[in-house]
């Protein structure tokens, strides 16, 4: 062959390369055989044009008539099945010769004319293209509406359509497909290599047949003959092997039989040729691909080109900005990054991408990779690895353990069928291969099927390389659920109900940190419960309260297999994990998190990686350092954390001594962590409860995951992670900038630099960060993990096992190869618990107190780490904040912060709330009435609210209500005819106004509260409802035994007799109580309120206090006419059970003295008494030991429930001080008093030592207790004095209520810090009332009763009727009558404003006579 030769023009079918033959047809453009082909080729398109155009004539009647256009056409309105498989036939053959057309159409001009460019020719295709895609969406419509013709009664139809929607809306476009396309074959080059080899054979056979024609010239004429060029036509052969290449590749993906398969040992790069680019190959084999781009000559740029250049420049300079910053803050790390990305207002991208899943393993491959193990991922390891642990033995921390040949094998044959039960589930989506897929009876018959299309074929391959994460999850739980339905969970989560008053509280509390929804959800919940208690809440649980899920569980048999309509909402055993980490080899522990369905199934898979489960290289990384693994094994999750409080923190100041003037820049940070817990857990709530009471080592931010409520969270002011101060002069004239503190921009951006999410809503989301800035990250971890393992009750290093005991006994390990695997049944092998508990073990513990390790086969060493582990002092203090565990210690419920009535008080005053609630009520039930009036529904239940705007509307609690007795006597004494002189008595008490000759009653309307309360003074109705909270609060902080039981039965009957109506007509007691006020110089009527702190009135609710008064003292004068309305009530049903109360037995009262601790203050008793604990102190400073270590355990016993019971009463709080004595002057210690041996109580030590309060020296009117008056020679001298003949003085002896530790008297926030005391545990404690032990705090307490009597000195005749000594009040009396008066009007005094005093009637003796004070206790009297 010269070089003058023409050579053939055209490129093979079969590898794409350019034909070498001599040019001898076709005016020498091609060779013989590409002649043949050539005109073969054209004559073929031809004929199926001429098809196609008459296809296009004779359409189906429906197609003929119907007057919309087939890309909108539904077909809904095709009623007959024999028209749906006509209109089908139709299509599909159009859709057919369109794909034949535009193949044909772009082979003859890309093998035969490669080198001309016919612009004509692609605009033909484009048109061609377009209508077949046109004809492909209306097949999937007729598909779908022929599905809905012939399955719409099968149950399954419904949730397959839904499947096929959701693929339809996010499928991708037709472009994006052929690329798609394009690179499936490119990855897949090396398994194509057998077809490619197949189509080279077949054409050479081609070739050699053409040469053996013998004369040219003989047979030219055969170009002529349709019937020869359909010989040569090669579309056909195209089209059934670009169907052949996908139906091998889904063969491929599915590990099934395919045409041929190259050795997995021979070096595929020997195959190939090397002048080709296999890719490059791969991609020409395409027949639907993409336009080329034109080949255009380099032209001189012009001005606009040149500009556009410059402009192009410019943008691509500003990119590059962008892209720098952007790497910027991907290298920062920690709340550097998130401050950073809150100042660029990041927003989250979307979930975690999906790993890539393309490299898909053959069986061989992946029996070699579990076989030999694979090498370990530890890129994301942050902290450090301990190796040669019984979890991580040596050996095993570089490569995974390889597997045995039998769990290999089994792992195969489970995998092959999960296979295909993924693909069966990928079809559900495809509407056009639904019915074909129905009718197959296995999947090597639906491959088979002649009339599913290639382009379904194509779109099905791309789903089956690349299926999701979920599908994969679900086919390994299809093949573990079998043929049998999950059983339901009968117990689904609803919004858990909150009171209106709840709501309001959190509103207050946490609304500025806690998203809006939530507010209007419960908010919506309130209102259906006041609309109607039972329909209405019902219908809002059900819609509102609940996640959605599918109604009915059916199944569907595809290709023979039956699939489910609902992905398993069970937890998917080990085994399935397994199956799943196996075939998504390039996904981690973060992508597997999302897909399990709750807390329980993401501990166990969490578990199983820690002990090296699952042989996955990547999963490896998930809390492999000892540090986040020691949290993970104590249930808590973090997923953010920042430790460089001290890297980030800096302290620049520059002295008034330097040549510089005074300035200063100084930066604190605090160090955190951020993580879930399990939700509604007994573990999660101790461990959040015993958070809560270190404020003065870190902080506690809990958000529920399900509702978005904020539980708990510091302080406002305590919200800073990062502050910032600078400028010149003294930094302490400074203010501070907070630079970032934790809230809803917190929450946004940590959620967007998060490596992994929950797939549920089932958990907390815990925010724990350093009370104390610039601190190590060491101390914060350290008190977390302690407080975690006593939450979990560990009392010894082998407890941290017990909890996981049921999954250890079901998992072994091989000795060899060091493989944990499960124990199969029947199998006698020693299980990972027998490892655990070997007594040859030994268990290294690091005790960070002393600085050593301690060495213990598994038990608690307790003599030298005493507090290391879970202890009977934990256990009785758990005995008091969780009680309800007694009766089940596993009892899954939520966690609350602590709840009292001074806390609640704290955010919004109770009346407020009340009336809220009641108006909310009212204005449901009026909107509901209108609704009614519009619209009657027989099925609705109004009976709730019945007759509520009847006379007997109930009654509003609120301050102005006036107790039911004196509303009953009032309207008595209305009635009765009243005379002038007491008229103008009660003109001169304001019972009686000028215009009015009717005594008021109280306000019980929701009206008239309101109105009261517009014109109320607000802080007069704080410190009304401050004074209810604080007495209830009181008592509960009130420890001494018996001592609530009495007080309840007190108000049991004090409240049975004002809420009693009067039986008796007389109203003696109405005008003693009128004579008492007139005789004070009193008025019921006062519009203003002082806002004196000392002053006891004017106030508006002088008539309640004094009623109250009388009655409490009433009862103990029996024989009185004026008192009997109240000692009727004895008589009554209701009071007749506290007719025999010790309450009216005062000797036998007198005769048992209280059991509890004296009010001695900590300043007057005796060194003898600290004289152990001096000793601790001591030891602690000799041996250098922290004070809480040498903390004697038997004072923590005694110590810590008592402290716990104040803390729940609200009665002490936990300090937002630093936990040390620098700060906290006082100690918490217990000791005994000589008058109870044997019992510990509390006690406070308020020697600070390191000054840390400065206390005042001189205090104005300091009375020392022995200067106070003795009560019992003033008793004699008055009686003495008094007595003559039948008439004898009485007494009284009122003690006002306090408690064992302290006195009912607060203490604001500016002076709580000394009070402030540290426990035995090292917690800082503030107390919010006066602590006995406090300094001069009998004095206190004897102060405020001197200047509250001194308001009625010239009444009372102070000093020489009425004399206190401390909280003991001595009222003297001439007669009963006498006594009367006096005793009701000092325990008004006392009780009145600011009402959180009270008179203790059961340490009190009223109505008793002087040889009675002579018999009693000193104790009484003092």
């Amino acid at each position: 062959m010269t070089s003058q030769e023409p050579i053939c023009q055209a490129v093979n079918l079969s590898d794409g390369q350019p034909c070498t033959a001599i040019a001898t047809t076709w005016e020498n453009l091609f060779c013989r055989f590409h002649g043949k082909q050539c005109h073969g080729l054209y004559i073929g398109y031809k004929r199926r044009n001429a098809k196609l155009d008459a296809l296009s004539n004779n359409l189906p009647p429906y197609l003929r008539a119907s007057k919309v256009p087939l890309a909108n056409e539904t077909f809904n309105n095709v009623k007959d099945e024999k028209a749906l498989r006509d209109i089908h036939a139709h299509l599909y053959q159009e859709y057919v010769l369109l794909g034949k057309v535009i193949d044909a159409r772009r082979l003859h001009h890309k093998h035969f004319y490669p080198l001309q460019m016919d612009y004509g020719h692609q605009a033909y295709l484009d048109t061609l293209s377009s209508r077949r895609h046109i004809v492909l969406r209306a097949l999937e419509k007729l598909e779908t509406r022929t599905a809905q013709f012939l399955y719409e009664k099968e149950k399954w139809y419904n949730w397959v359509r839904e499947a096929q929607q959701e693929e339809e809306a996010t499928r991708e476009k037709e472009s994006k497909k052929v690329k798609l396309e394009a690179a499936l074959f490119k990855r897949h080059w090396k398994r194509m290599q057998a077809r490619l080899k197949a189509q080279r054979e077949k054409e050479e056979k081609r070739r050699q047949d053409a040469y053996l024609e013998t004369v040219y010239q003989e047979r030219i004429s055969a170009f002529d003959s349709e019937d020869d060029a359909e010989m040569w036509d090669p579309i056909e052969d195209v089209a059934e092997d670009e169907r052949s290449r996908y139906v091998d590749l889904i063969k491929h993906f599915l590990w099934m039989d395919v045409l041929s398969d190259l050795d997995e040992n021979e070096n595929s790069t020997e195959k190939t040729v090397a002048s080709s680019d296999p890719s490059g190959d791969m991609e020409k084999l395409a027949i639907s691909e993409e336009k080329q781009p034109k080949k255009t000559k380099k032209k001189s740029k012009s001005k606009a080109t040149k500009g556009a250049v410059a402009s192009s420049s410019t943008r691509s300079q500003k990119a590059t900005s962008s892209q720098n910053r952007q790497i910027k803050s991907s290298r920062m790390t920690g709340q550097n990054r998130i401050m950073e990305m809150i100042e660029d207002e990041a927003k989250l991208e979307g979930e975690l991408s999906d790993p890539d899943k393309t490299n898909i393993e053959t069986e061989s491959e992946m029996r070699k990779r579990l076989k030999e193990g694979v090498e370990k991922n530890y890129d994301d390891i942050e902290g450090p690895i301990l190796v040669g642990t019984i979890e991580v033995p040596h050996g095993t921390h570089l490569k995974t353990a390889p597997l045995a040949d039998e769990e290999i094998d089994s792992l195969m044959r489970d995998i092959k069928e999960i296979k295909l039960l993924l693909f069966c589930r990928l079809l559900l989506s495809h509407a056009s291969l639904l019915p074909a897929a129905v009718r197959a009876s296995s999947v090597e018959e639906f491959l088979s099927d002649p009339q599913i299309a290639a382009s379904d074929l194509r779109d099905l391959c791309l789903k089956v390389e690349q299926p999701s994460l979920q599908d994969i999850r679900d086919s390994c739980a299809d093949l573990i659920r079998g043929d049998e339905p999950e059983v339901e969970d009968e117990d689904e989560d609803t919004l858990e109900e909150e009171s209106f008053e709840d709501v309001i509280l959190q509103e207050h509390r946490y609304g500025y940190l806690q998203d809006r929804e939530w507010f209007v959800t419960n908010m919506l919940a309130q209102r259906h419960k006041l609309l109607d208690s039972k329909k209405g809440l019902a219908k809002f649980k059900k819609n509102f309260g609940k996640k959605p899920r599918k109604q009915g569980r059916m199944k569907i048999q595809i290709c023979g297999k039956s699939i489910w309509n609902y992905s398993s909402e069970k937890s998917m055993s080990r085994d399935g994990w397994l199956q799943f980490s196996v075939m998504a080899k390039g996904c981690d522990l973060n992508h597997a998190i999302q897909l399990c369905r709750n807390w329980d199934e993401f501990s166990h898979l969490n578990f199983l990686t820690v002990w090296q489960y699952f042989p996955a290289s990547n999963w490896v990384s998930w809390g492999s350092d000892r540090l986040t693994q020691q949290l993970h094994e104590l249930g808590f999750f973090p997923y953010f954390k920042d430790f460089e409080a001290r890297k980030l923190s800096r302290y620049v100041q520059v002295g008034a001594r330097s040549q510089l003037r005074r300035q200063h820049n100084i930066v604190e940070a605090k160090n955190i962590i951020v993580g879930h817990m399990r939700r509604n857990d007994s573990v999660t709530r101790r461990f959040l409860q015993y958070c809560t009471m270190r404020t003065g080592e870190l902080l506690l931010l809990v958000r529920d995951g399900k509702t978005g409520k904020i539980i708990t969270a510091p302080e406002e002011e305590h919200l800073w992670t990062i502050r910032h101060k600078e400028g010149l002069g003294r930094a302490s004239k400074n203010d501070w900038e907070v630079v970032l503190e934790v809230g809803p921009d917190y929450f946004e951006m940590v959620d967007i630099v998060r490596k992994w999410r929950l797939g549920f809503d089932d958990y907390y989301e815990v925010w724990l960060w350093d009370f104390v800035p610039c601190n190590d990250a060491i101390p914060l971890y350290n008190v977390i993990v302690s407080e975690l393992r006593k939450a979990w009750r560990v009392t010894k290093p082998l407890d941290l096992y017990t909890h996981k005991e049921p999954f250890l006994r079901g998992l072994t390990r091989d000795k060899e190869t060091m493989r944990v695997r499960s124990i199969r049944p029947g199998e006698q092998a020693t299980s990972l618990w027998e490892d655990v508990t070997n007594p040859d073990n030994t268990f290294f513990t690091a005790d960070v107190v002393n600085n050593k390790v301690l060495e213990t086969n598994g038990e608690a060493r307790k003599e030298s780490a005493p507090y290391m582990f879970y202890n009977e002092a934990d256990a009785a203090e758990d005995l008091v904040l969780f009680s309800d565990e007694l009766i089940s210690p596993n009892r899954n419920v939520p966690f609350k912060a602590i709840s009292n009535p001074i806390t609640r008080l704290e955010t919004t005053p109770a009346t407020m709330i009340n009336v809220l609630a009641e108006e909310a009520r009212v204005l449901s039930k009026r909107s509901r009435d209108k609704s009614k009036l519009l619209e009657t529904n027989d099925d609705e239940d109004y009976s709730t609210d019945s007759g509520i705007d009847s006379d007997n509307e109930r009654r509003i609690v609120n301050p102005w209500s006036l107790p039911q007795i004196w509303e009953d006597a009032i309207a008595m004494v209305n009635q009765n005819h009243i005379t002038s002189e007491r008229k103008q008595l009660l003109h001169r008490v304001g019972l009686l106004s000028e215009s009015s000759e009717v005594i008021r009653g109280g306000i019980n309307s929701l009206y008239d509260v309101e109105s009261k309360l517009k014109q109320a003074d607000k802080r007069m109705i704080m410190e009304r409802d401050r004074g209810a909270a604080f007495i209830e609060g009181f008592h509960a902080g009130d420890l001494e035994p018996g001592a609530q039981e009495k007080y309840a039965e007190t108000c049991k009957i004090l409240g049975g007799i004002l809420g009693s109506h009067q039986t008796t007509e007389s109203t003696d007691w109405v005008w003693s109580i009128v004579n008492i006020l007139d005789w004070l110089g009193l008025r019921t009527d006062y519009e203003t309120y002082s806002h004196e702190g000392r002053a006891g009135w004017p106030h508006p609710f002088i008539t309640q206090d004094i009623v109250k008064a009388f009655a409490q003292m009433a009862i103990f004068f029996p024989n009185l006419e004026q008192c009997k309305p109240m000692v009727d009530f004895f008589k009554s049903k209701e009071g007749s059970k506290y007719k025999d109360t010790l309450l009216f037995k005062p000797h036998e009262r007198a005769k048992t003295l209280p059991d509890c601790r004296k009010r001695t203050s900590f300043k007057y008793r005796p060194k003898e008494f600290w004289e152990e604990w001096e000793k601790v102190i001591k030891e602690t400073k000799a041996s250098r030991k922290y004070y809480a270590d040498a903390y004697p355990m038997k004072w923590n016993v005694a110590v810590r429930p008592i402290l716990a019971k104040l803390y729940l009463a609200g009665i002490i709080a936990p300090a937002y001080l630093q936990n040390n004595s620098h700060v906290v002057p006082g100690f918490a210690v217990a000791n005994e008093e000589p008058h109870r041996p044997g019992k510990l109580d509390l006690f406070m030590d308020y020697a600070d030592r390191q000054k840390a309060i400065q206390y005042p020296q001189n205090i104005p009117g300091f009375v020392t207790p022995d200067q106070w008056p003795v009560l019992l020679p003033l008793a004699r001298a008055f009686a003495s004095k008094h007595s003559n003949g039948n008439n004898r003085p009485r007494f009284a002896i009122l003690r006002v209520w306090s408690a064992p530790h302290f006195y009912p008297a607060m203490i604001g926030d500016w002076n709580r810090q000394a009070t402030a005391f540290l426990d035995g545990a090292a917690r800082s404690w503030v107390w919010k009332f006066i602590p006995k032990d406090m300094h001069i705090s009998e004095w206190s307490m004897y102060n405020t009763l001197k200047l509250r009597l001194e308001l009625l000195k010239g009444q009372l005749a102070v000093g020489e009727r009425v004399i206190h000594r401390n909280e003991v009040i001595l009222v003297m009396g001439l007669d009963k009558t006498d006594l009367l008066k006096y005793v009701t009007a000092v325990t008004f005094a006392i009780q009145t404003k600011p009402w959180h005093r009270e008179i203790d009637l059961w340490k009190s003796f009223v109505n008793v006579d002087l040889e009675f004070l002579e018999g009693l206790d000193p104790y009484w009297l003092d």
